[in-house]
This record gives structure tokens, sequence and C-alpha cells, in this order.
């Protein structure tokens, strides 16, 4: 017992330093409240806002909707819907057609190290801007719209997609590129039958995932300017329209749901 005794009195005691780490981080964030604009007056009025978030999916205007009575199907909701998802599967087609290029110059199997740095360099010089620092630099240059979504979503694509595609790229099972090594194949022949058979359902499973990712930046980035749902969460935000903004919100959930299970059962049949 005694030897149990010193054992422990010899322990270091951790207790000190993460007591003096939670009240570091308590200070902290006791100091940050410092300047911070909060007003405690709109504290009573957030009971209303969710009132009026209940109500209005209670009685969603469904011709903002679909399209019917004062307004068009191209004023729609499910007309802004289908061009987000439009949006999304351009972006990423176009972006995953131009990352399959760039991840090969990426990737170390195929053109060694030196060029390879050189490669993954230009992907980061890609991922460096944010999607939404992206679309206000695009807006500016190319104007409002859709097209600025997929260029958006593109571009940022391909610096994602091709990260991921030369990971997997450098990570692929050799043997049948030595076996056709062997047999006297040449490079555009080892691409063709040993590399992209052994890597398309991988790289397809990636870029359904991508997909999905994508879906939901696209609905964010017409917040700017980008086309896409976003536009009508200003439209309907300032000030709030109850019984037209659960519509939209209605139309985001329905949409990422259905992309996001056809993508998942694909890359289940992929990989």
């Amino acid at each position: 017992m005694n030897r149990l005794r010193n054992v422990l009195a010899k322990k270091p005691k951790k207790w000190i330093m993460n007591l003096l780490f939670v009240a570091a981080i308590g200070t902290i964030l006791v100091l940050s409240f410092d300047g911070a604009t909060i007003n405690p007056l709109r504290f009573p009025q957030i009971p209303y806002v969710f009132l009026g978030i209940i109500r209005g999916f209670l009685n969603i205007d469904w011709s903002t909707v679909l399209g019917y009575g004062e307004f068009t199907f191209s004023q729609s909701i499910a007309y802004y819907a289908i061009q987000t998802l439009a949006i999304a599967f351009i972006g990423t087609l176009v972006g995953g057609i131009l990352a399959v290029p760039a991840s090969f110059l990426a990737a170390e199997n195929v053109v060694g190290k030196r060029v390879a740095r050189i490669g993954r360099f230009f992907l980061v010089i890609i991922r460096v801007f944010p999607e939404i620092i992206l679309a206000f630099i695009l807006v500016k240059g190319i104007g409002t719209g859709p097209i600025t979504g997929i260029f958006v979503i593109g571009i940022h694509s391909v610096g994602m997609l091709g990260k991921l595609f030369s990971e997997a790229i450098d990570s692929m099972d050799r043997s049948s590129i030595e076996a056709l090594d062997a047999v006297g194949a040449d490079s555009l022949q080892k691409l063709r039958f040993g590399i992209l058979p052994q890597l398309m359902p991988l790289m397809s499973s990636i870029a359904l995932y991508r997909l999905d990712i994508n879906v939901r930046s696209a609905t964010v980035l017409g917040a700017i300017g980008a086309g896409g749902l976003g536009t009508l969460i200003i439209l309907y935000s300032n000030p709030p329209s109850w019984v037209s903004l659960p519509g939209v919100i209605v139309a985001i959930m329905v949409m990422v749901l259905a992309v996001d299970s056809i993508s998942s059962a694909l890359r289940k049949k992929l990989v």
C-alpha cells in the first residue's frame, strides 16, 4: 500500500496543467464577448422569428414553388432548383474531365517526383481560394448568372478532384503496368489498358462524392449572384417572406437528399 502511494505521489500532476488550460480558455471566451455586437433587446424577438418560420411551413405559397397563377415556371422555386442541379452537374463534369490530365501530371508513379511537384503546386494554387471568394472574383469579371456558378464549381473541382485522383494513381497496384512493360507496351497502351481500367471505378466514385458537395455549394453561390436557389434566398429574406422562403428551404432539402441518395447508391455499385 505504501509503495502504491509512493508511485502515485511521483505521478506528474496533470490536473494542474488541465486546470490552467481550462482557466485560460475560459478567460479568452469571456474577453471575446467584449466588443461583441450582441443586442439583448433582440432576444425577445427570437420566438416570433421561429413562429414565423413554422407558420410559413404550414402555409407555403405553392404558386411560387411550382410556378402558376401570378408566377411563370421560369420564376418558380422548382426552376431555380433545376438550375442549381445543372450548375453543380455541369461544373462537376467539366472539373472532373480537366482533373484527369492534371492528376496524371501530379502523380509520381507516372511523371516522377520533379514534374509531380509542379503538378501538385498547380492544384494547390487552384484550391487556395475558397469557392465563395472565387465566385466574388468571377462575378466581377464575368457577371452574374449560372455560367459564373459553373465556372466556380468547375475550377474548384479541378483542384480537389485532381488532388484525389493523383493520390489514387500513386496508390494503385503497379503489377498490371509491369506486365505491360514486359510485353513492350508504349505509354499510351499502359494508360489505356493498365491504368484507366483500374482507376475509373474509384475516380467515378470520387466524382460522385464531389457532385454531392457541389450541389450544396451551388446553393450558397447563388446568394452572391452565381445563379441557383441562393438567388431566391436573398430575394425572399430581405424583407423575410414567410410564405415563400420555406418553399426554398423545402426545395433545398429535397434536392440534397435526392442527390445524396442517388450518388450513394451509385458509389456502392462502383466501389
